[in-house]
């Protein structure tokens, strides 16, 4: 039976994903560090900030989710995160340091 994809829960830091982390919408992708936009899928670094992707987060995974298994074969050090997971843990690290 062949591998099959299977969410995974670990605990990281949203500091450190934010920088090293590819937001990929329909088309392109955004780098979330620097905002900088029209990313290819294939990136390894961000063209502007020149951080390296570690993680890569779908807008929409269902979109996507047929390309998974071979950007995953391209890129075995990348991490797969969930945009909601994230988009939650960034606005709540904003809401904490905007009530300080």
């Amino acid at each position: 039976m062949p591998d099959k994809l299977i969410r995974v829960y670990k605990p990281l830091n949203v500091n450190e994903i934010k920088s090293s982390l590819m937001i990929y919408g329909d088309l392109q992708g955004t780098c979330a560090g620097c905002q900088a936009l029209d990313l290819k899928l294939d990136a390894t670094q961000c063209p502007k900030c020149q951080n390296t992707f570690k993680y890569i987060s779908f807008r929409n995974i269902k979109v996507h989710h047929k390309k998974l298994k071979s950007l995953l074969a391209q890129r075995p050090d990348l991490l797969i995160i969930d945009y909601e997971d994230y988009n939650k843990q960034l606005g709540e690290l904003k809401a904490r340091e905007f009530l300080k």
